[in-house]
């Protein structure tokens, strides 16, 4: 086709339909924009982690850490004195509190060991003098990250309050490393921070830097390490932190991917009925000898020019939401992955490409759809009536969508693949396959078998009884979008009720104390806990005490929480099997779903677990229900704890109170027995529950957004597959004009159609959708994140769903086709003459 002809007949045909072109235009942006956005701001989590431990690492090959109380610092001598390591410097590594709630990364380092490892720790130190480099090794000093700087607004010679073992302590800064680009972090001498915050004699991690032979080294180094302590490649925290939140950044692009693949029904919708319109223009493209292909190029650059603009607008919208996420409300999108980290911008060029390739091919693909009914045209038959609708597709079997869902099925058996659901997703791509195939099958089955009284209503039925090819598309439209809704509606339902019953036996204390809102290196000491304990009104207290725990393997640590442990607790986190197990020569443990799925474990195992530097052998009792701690948790009575570790500390307390105690009164009683605790955080259990609940809320806010834009993109689509009926039905409205119907019965005609057409789409939706949420219980969530969700029905939800998609296609079919009833339609009949 000449390429004057073909920008000519583009700029015809987007200059008549404006509207409908932006209306399109922006539902392929928002998809692409919510693709986009979701990638760029986790990836910039990502990247932001990486750089900041890349800074931290120096040059550094390998790093030896864990656990998070520390390891015996007498190590530090044998891995420097290793052979093949050429230096290694030790750092204590501390979330301390500042006033207010927030906290502040504290490294403590040996300044001339840095010298050698992290320059940047000490480079502009030394360039101001000798005096400045003195102040690394004063007790009361501490140096600052730009960024620290820059959000606690301090420069050299002002004052830091941070939250120590002896409570809160004010710190000289000592100044600003401008070469330390490592996010907010404060560095000071190491005996400095392990003298006040209560790491006497530890160490959180061991930077080493080798000579030639790195794995050599590592390997003598994996050999010497007492239990519970390993080596790693330097900055290894970014791969951890990528592992850990791949499975919940795979589910939210599944989402955007979903609501992306819906905006390619609306843009069949839209060039539906532009092609509607230009039936007389198509046909005369042929008779003048333009090709099928030519026609199917016409439409294709149609589509793609969409597309194009879909994806341009989308992907800059995705940016510059990303941006203002990042710097408003931090990087984790609600879900707490990143401790709210702002994360400097990263976009990925190829990723955001990618994504915008896919908005651009799905319209293309709508365009497709559309050429094949255009190409079904008979040319003589459309230059003499132009009022003909395009050919619909035959109505074809219920057989190809009892294949896709009996294929499916297999899918649900299938193992994760790199710690992915792919098989689970992979069954509701045919799931929702088989419910697009089953739509005219379905409108034959269910319309053909109502016989309404009302004539509006049959010549309603009619019509949609055998679906147009682009209301086909825009039914199956709804199907989509539906489907997602409900599934995700029942997901989500069913996990908030299992939560929320999961905390009531959880959260069984009527107070609970924790040392600091924030930060670590605080405790409850013994005598802490004997002063609480002693106040009138506290009928008992509950030590809990947290650790980390590395095993050989694992991409991240488990958690070890040690507890009293009775059958109240147990009964609480829902322990399989019940009740407490009798004695035995090892110390019993209970582990979580994760570490029972990643680990291989089983109730009755006998497995060894590293413990204060040693390995423990121990017999796991249970299996816990845990929905806070997605990598895995053992559980441990904590007599059993402070017998193998000498360890008395606590970090939280659960304190029950006598009846008829007024929490208030202990809360004040319990701050002025401990006067120097200034970050003690104290909550009731009510309280807890409601902002774990909140938590909840927040972290499936972006999933809610996915939702409602791919039920905006099914709608839009539903409206205009009807506006295109309508101009395409204008002789017959002209014809029932003639025969006595008033516009306003044509109009309830239309309606009636909109809301068949949207009961079908929400029917079929409804079923798939409850299908696919069972999916996403049982083999998503399961996979992804290792927890058991009780199924809970959302009846009332699903009904509103329903009921408004059902309402909504009847107003939008009404508005579509009010456009086209008007007087001038009875002159439609004219036409042939």
């Amino acid at each position: 086709m000449n390429p004057a002809l073909t920008a000519s007949l583009l700029r015809g045909t987007f200059a008549a339909n404006g509207w409908r072109i932006l209306l399109t235009i922006a539902c392929i942006a928002l998809g692409v924009a919510l693709g986009g956005a979701v990638h760029t701001i986790h990836t910039s989590a990502l990247a932001e982690i990486d750089r900041s431990a890349r800074a931290l690492a120096g040059a550094a090959d390998l790093e030896v850490r864990w656990p998070s109380s520390g390891f015996d610092d007498a190590l530090f001598a044998k891995v420097a004195r290793l052979p093949g390591v050429v230096a290694a410097n030790p750092v204590v590594d501390i979330n301390a509190a500042l006033p207010g709630g927030e906290s502040l990364r504290v490294l403590g380092i040996d300044a001339f060991r840095a010298m050698a490892m992290q320059p940047a720790f000490v480079a502009s130190a030394a360039s101001t003098g000798s005096g400045q480099v003195a102040t690394l090794l004063d007790a009361d000093a501490l140096w600052l990250s730009p960024a620290a700087a820059s959000r606690l607004k301090l420069a050299a010679g002002g004052t830091v309050r941070l939250g120590t073992s002896e409570g809160l302590r004010d710190f000289r800064v000592g100044g600003v490393l401008p070469g330390l680009q490592a996010g907010e972090v404060g560095v000071m001498d190491i005996a400095s921070a392990q003298l006040h915050f209560g790491r006497l004699g530890k160490l959180s991690r061991i930077d080493v830097r080798v000579g030639s032979d790195v794995a050599a080294v590592r390997e003598s180094l994996s050999t010497m390490l007492p239990p519970g302590v390993v080596v790693s490649g330097a900055a290894s925290i970014s791969g951890r932190a990528a592992e850990l939140t791949r499975a919940y950044r795979v589910n939210l692009d599944a989402l955007a991917l979903v609501a992306l693949a819906t905006g390619a029904f609306l843009v069949f919708s839209t060039l539906a009925l532009q092609a509607a319109r230009r039936r007389q223009e198509l046909a005369l493209l042929r008779a003048l000898g333009i090709t099928r292909g030519g026609i199917v190029a016409l439409l294709s650059l149609e589509g793609a020019a969409l597309g194009t603009a879909g994806a341009l607008v989308g992907t800059l919208l995705g940016l510059a939401g990303s941006r203002a996420l990042l710097s408003g409300s931090g990087a984790d999108l609600g879900a707490g992955y990143f401790g709210g980290a702002s994360g400097a911008f990263s976009p990925d060029a190829w990723v955001l490409g990618g994504i915008a390739f896919l908005g651009i091919a799905m319209s293309v693909a709508g365009a497709l759809w559309v050429a094949r009914a255009v190409n079904r045209i008979d040319v003589a038959e459309a230059l003499r009536d132009r009022a003909i609708d395009l050919p619909a597709q035959a109505h074809g079997s219920a057989l190809p969508a009892m294949l896709l869902a009996a294929a499916g099925i297999p899918l649900l058996f299938t193992p994760p693949i790199a710690g992915l659901p792919l098989g689970g997703y992979a069954a509701i791509a045919l799931w929702l396959a088989a419910a697009i195939a089953s739509v005219a099958p379905l409108c034959r089955a269910v319309f053909d078998r109502l016989s309404p009284r009302s004539a509006i209503a049959q010549l309603a039925l009619a019509q949609v009884r055998h679906l147009p090819g682009h209301l086909t598309a825009s039914v199956a439209g709804i199907v989509v979008s539906a489907s997602l809704c409900v599934a995700m509606a029942i997901l989500v339902f069913s996990f908030r009720v299992t939560l929320t019953d999961w905390l009531g036996g959880v959260v069984g204390a009527d107070l609970y104390a924790r040392a600091s809102a924030s930060g670590d290196g605080l405790y409850f000491m013994p005598d802490d806990q004997a002063r609480i304990a002693s106040i009138p009104g506290v009928a008992s207290i509950e030590a809990l005490r947290y650790d980390r725990l590395a095993i050989a393997g694992a991409a991240a640590p488990l958690s070890l929480v040690a507890r009293p442990i009775d059958e109240r607790i147990l009964a609480g986190f829902q322990v399989e099997p019940r009740g407490l197990p009798p004695p035995g020569p090892e110390p019993a443990v209970w582990i979580s779903e994760a570490a029972r799925d990643l680990h291989g474990w089983t109730a009755g195992q006998r497995i060894t677990l590293p413990i204060a530097g040693r390995s423990v052998e121990v017999r796991v009792a249970g299996v816990v229900r845990d929905y806070a701690r997605t990598w895995g948790a053992v559980l441990i009575d904590d007599r059993d704890y402070r017998r193998l570790t000498g360890d008395v500390r606590a970090n939280d307390l659960a304190i029950h109170l006598s009846p008829g105690t007024d929490p208030a009164a202990i809360e004040s009683a319990i701050r002025a027995a401990l006067p120097r605790m200034h970050g003690l955080q104290l909550e009731e259990a009510g309280e807890i529950r409601r902002k774990s609940l909140q938590i909840f809320d927040r972290s499936f806010a972006v999933t809610y957004a996915l939702e409602a834009i791919a039920i905006i993109i099914g709608l839009a689509g539903v409206t205009s597959s009807f506006a295109a009926m309508a101009w395409s039905r204008k002789r017959e409205f002209g014809v029932l004009r003639f025969l006595g119907l008033r516009r306003r019965e044509i109009l309830a005609m239309i309606a009636v159609e909109g809301a068949a057409a949207g009961a079908l789409g929400a029917l079929i939706g409804l079923v798939s959708g409850v299908a696919i949420s069972l999916v996403l219980v049982r083999v998503v969530n399961r996979q992804s994140f290792h927890w058991t969700l009780e199924v809970h029905w959302p009846v009332t939800a699903l009904l509103l769903l329903v009921g408004g998609i059902i309402a909504a296609c009847a107003l939008g079919a009404r508005f579509s086709g009010s456009l086209a009833v008007r007087k001038e339609a009875v002159l439609a009949v004219k036409d042939d003459a």
